[in-house]
């Protein structure tokens, strides 16, 4: 929910800013769209402990659009914050899956 509410604030801003004739509208749109598909993903994946890995990779691909739209000569730092956060999102995706398998490995069925 909170994530929706978000990407709908940086929607209409985004909307707001491209009438006042800003470039900077792409960016913060495809970051509203970014949050707007993590909500999505929040609420499509059924388990927990998919669904903390899949939302942080949704928001690690947001920051590198942001750095690579908004920041041209600074955008290093933003595409390496989100490249980090992706990097966490498939560990700890990667981290889960070994908990679930030995999970199942240890229950007596």
């Amino acid at each position: 929910m909170v994530f929706a509410v978000i990407g709908a604030v940086l929607l209409v801003s985004a909307l707001v800013l491209g009438i006042l004739g800003s470039f900077a509208f792409i960016a913060i749109a495809s970051v509203g769209m970014f949050f707007i598909a993590a909500a999505l993903i929040a609420q499509a994946v059924p388990s927990p402990e998919s669904r903390a890995p899949a939302v942080l990779a949704v928001a690690a691909l947001a920051i590198i659009v942001l750095g690579m739209t908004t920041m041209p000569l600074a955008y290093l730092g933003w595409v390496y914050l989100g490249w980090g956060l992706l990097a966490g999102a498939a560990t700890f995706g990667i981290i889960n899956a070994l908990r679930a398998k030995r999970r199942a490995a240890s229950s007596p069925d």
